[in-house]
Formats: structure tokens, C-alpha cells, sequence
């Protein structure tokens, strides 16, 4: 997928969060968004994601030719952040269900996704159970799982250790594909890979 940000702004009534931040990001690129904390990594994801409205500027899709309105970019993204959570009652053979009703897995056996997200024991286990850790690696797994053309990952790391980190390096090798990937990270080896970055 296509992302063209024109001159985007972003004010809340503290005052300007991001201004006029433009960058054309190609079909099948890549791209780290870095800067200081507060500089508004996370307020950049969430605009790009449809979650939040700029106060100026554009933001334009476009899929293999077709124009993408914000209201429908919702079936060709996946995103996993920590304002994304999981809805904590439901086990993750129930999260798994539901989400595959609406999207494409690459993975479509359950036990092959408890496999690879290391949940072997934990597929009937509530999700309110799990450890921030735990939470944040079930996400990483939905997220790159999805067969969508927009990957958008804030601090996708944060919570994982050493070890868990080089499985999300991996995933992130094996489960890109032709997608196009946004990562919002300071850390090195979150944006291993990117071709581009836009710094805040």
C-alpha cells in the first residue's frame, strides 16, 4: 500500500503535537518514525492508522492502483500497540475465532499460531492473565499474522526480553512479505531493516 502525508499537522489545546510532516512512503517500504519522547511518534501511528484526525494537512491510500478512503482502511490494516489492546475476557482461541471472521491469516491453524507466538499451553487462558510481556508478543503475532498490505507497530519491543526481541526480529523477517511496514521506535533494533525514516 501507498502512504502520501502532506504537510500533516496535529494541535491539541496544550498546542502543536506535529507539524507539516510530509513523506511518500512506497508499496512494500519500510519506514521508522524516531524522535525524543513526546515529539508525537505515537500521535503520528495513530493518525496514519485512522485512529485519531489531523488538524491539517492530508494523508491519501492507495492500493494497487485504487484510491483508499480512511473509512475503509481499517480492512487493509493491522497495527499492534499498546492503545490497541486485546479484549482481556476472551481466551486467544477466542481472539483468534473472532479476528479470523474479519481478516485473512497467513496462518490459519491455530495450533501452527501457538506455535509460533510460544503459547502452547496458554491457548485457553484469558488474556487478563498474561504478563505485559505476553500481551505485547500475542499482539506482534495477530498483527504480522494478518494478510493486509499496512503493518503499523508502535515500540513493538517495549516489553519483551532479550530473547523475545530476536523472535520479533525474526517474525518481522518472515511475515513482512510485499507489506508496506511503519515502525515507531527509538530502539535499534526495532527498525532494523527500514529504508527511510521520518524523524520527529
Amino acid at each position: 500500500m501507498k502512504v502520501l502525508l502532506d504537510q500533516v499537522c496535529k494541535r491539541y489545546t496544550t498546542g502543536w503535537v506535529l507539524r507539516d510532516i510530509s513523506k511518500e512512503i512506497e508499496s512494500g517500504q519500510r519506514i521508522a518514525v524516531t524522535g525524543p519522547n513526546g515529539s508525537g511518534k505515537s500521535t503520528l501511528i495513530q493518525i496514519v492508522a485512522g485512529y485519531l484526525s489531523n488538524t491539517k494537512g492530508k494523508i491519501s491510500y492507495e492500493q494497487e492502483g485504487k484510491a483508499i478512503s480512511r473509512d475503509e482502511l481499517y480492512k487493509y490494516l493491522a497495527i499492534s500497540a499498546a492503545y490497541t489492546e486485546l479484549d482481556e475476557e476472551l481466551t486467544i482461541e477466542e481472539i483468534f475465532d473472532h479476528i479470523s471472521i474479519f481478516k485473512s491469516f497467513h496462518i490459519t491453524q491455530l495450533h501452527e499460531f501457538l506455535d509460533l507466538t510460544d503459547f502452547r499451553k496458554q491457548g485457553s487462558k484469558q488474556i487478563r492473565y498474561f504478563s505485559s510481556g505476553m500481551k505485547q508478543r500475542l499482539s506482534l503475532g495477530f498483527a504480522m499474522n494478518m494478510d493486509v498490505p499496512l503493518l503499523i507497530l508502535d515500540e513493538p519491543t517495549s516489553f519483551l526480553d532479550d530473547n523475545k526481541k530476536q523472535w520479533y526480529a525474526e517474525l518481522l523477517q518472515n511475515y513482512s512479505f510485499d507489506k508496506t511496514i511503519i515502525i515507531a521506535s527509538n530502539d535499534a533494533q526495532d527498525i532494523v531493516g527500514c529504508s527511510s525514516t521520518i524523524q520527529l
